[in-house]
């Protein structure tokens, strides 16, 4: 695995309620990349994600993420690790009596609770132009699209300026030209701004559009772990199938990942 690599996970073993979901998982992701994470329907992706950012205690195994290692043996990790850590959720998760704004800043204000009031609104307003939803400031969750609820929660995750962003199913849910909006959004921010991503997905065209490596996931384990061309040309059977189908084919279980506000 490489020395310079923005997250590393090592032999890593996760599950529920004394059930094995995922054994001996391991993956490295270097600077600036998109790393997709895709699988069948309950193939652990969303239990690897929830694992690694920290909101469930994994059974086994090790995770590093900028060059830190997340350490349980004092219960939750670091608070100074994880708000250098993005997650833009499967449903936008934007809490519905607050604005927009007010939604936004709340990584702001959990984790720098001292910034002048003016300062927070200033920078809620760049993330917010910065995801083409600068007219949305005042507005509430409810008056927004589905595309435009995905993207003020993607400027929530991008408030604190995180070296690493992690997005659940970013796509779920879209019509087929917003889902394309907002993978070339993350495809601007992440050449503009320089940040790495692991995005979780099985929308084929999104997997095109983002992926640099993926891993793929079937029975808690990885089955590949590279470049999709190599995948379509080379990769096991089970991989090849998955990339080959058509669009519908491959249902989802619906499971989304769920937070608290000092989870954001």
């Amino acid at each position: 695995m490489g020395e310079n690599a923005k997250l590393k996970v090592e032999n890593l073993k996760a599950g529920y309620d004394g059930k094995v979901v995922l054994d001996g998982v391991s993956m490295s992701v270097a600077p600036g990349e998109i790393r997709i994470i895709l699988g069948a329907s309950g193939c652990g992706k969303s239990t690897l994600l929830k694992t690694i950012i920290g909101l469930e205690k994994p059974l086994g195994g090790s995770i590093e993420m900028l060059g830190a290692k997340v350490d349980w043996s004092e219960g939750r990790p670091s608070n100074e690790l994880m708000k250098r850590l993005g997650v833009l959720f499967q449903a936008g998760a934007l809490l519905s009596s607050l604005s927009v704004g007010e939604n936004v800043a709340l990584p702001l204000r959990i984790h720098n609770p001292g910034l002048p009031v003016r300062v927070v609104e200033e920078l809620v307003r760049l993330k917010l132009e910065q995801v083409k939803l600068g007219h949305a400031y005042s507005k509430l969750p409810n008056e927004l699209s589905g595309g435009m609820r995905k993207r003020a929660g993607l400027a929530r995750a991008i408030v604190t300026d995180p070296e690493l962003l992690f997005c659940d199913e970013p796509s779920a849910g879209l019509d087929p030209v917003t889902s394309r909006g907002l993978d070339d959004l993350l495809l601007e921010l992440r050449d503009g701004l320089g940040i790495t991503m692991v995005v979780v997905t099985h929308e084929l065209d999104s997997i095109r559009a983002l992926c640099d490596r993926m891993t793929f996931l079937a029975g808690g384990k990885v089955v590949y772990d590279g470049k999709l061309d190599e995948a379509e040309a080379n990769g096991p059977q089970e991989v090849k199938d998955f990339l080959e189908r058509k669009p519908g084919e491959v249902k989802q279980t619906g499971r989304t990942i769920a937070f608290n506000v000092e989870d954001v």
